[in-house]
């Protein structure tokens, strides 16, 4: 057994298709054992650029492409260290197909997940 803190992405939700002009949802899903913060940080890379960056105790911040189009007060769940780990798009559009990567990382482990999201209309 490996000593200290394991962070693990149980699911990626990331809608395959959607609409222009319409919100989105990406939702990573992780696990954190035991619990502890552990300088625990969650970011969002789109086509490997960091997007969304978080880290619990703090407010989370979108960047570039996503500057100033997240509701960054979105609640995915009620847990202090994940409360943030989504990412809730208020409109999409066709500049933000590509592939998202949730990046879930302590001082001692991380865990990635990829999928694609594409905008059409």
């Amino acid at each position: 057994t490996s000593s200290g803190i394991c962070v693990k992405i149980n699911n990626l939700q990331v809608p395959e298709v959607i609409r222009h002009g319409s919100p989105a949802v990406l939702d990573c899903d992780f696990s954190l054992e035991p619990l502890g913060d552990d300088e625990l940080v969650v970011k969002w890379y789109k086509n490997k650029t960091l997007v969304y960056q978080w880290i619990p105790a703090r407010r989370p911040v979108g960047l570039g492409i996503l500057k100033g189009r997240l509701n960054l007060a979105y609640a995915a769940s009620e847990q202090n260290y994940s409360v943030h780990r989504a990412l809730h798009i208020l409109k999409s559009g066709p500049d933000l197909s590509g592939a998202y990567t949730c990046s879930v990382s302590t001082l001692k482990n991380e865990d990635e997940r990829t999928k694609t999201m594409l905008v059409f209309g």
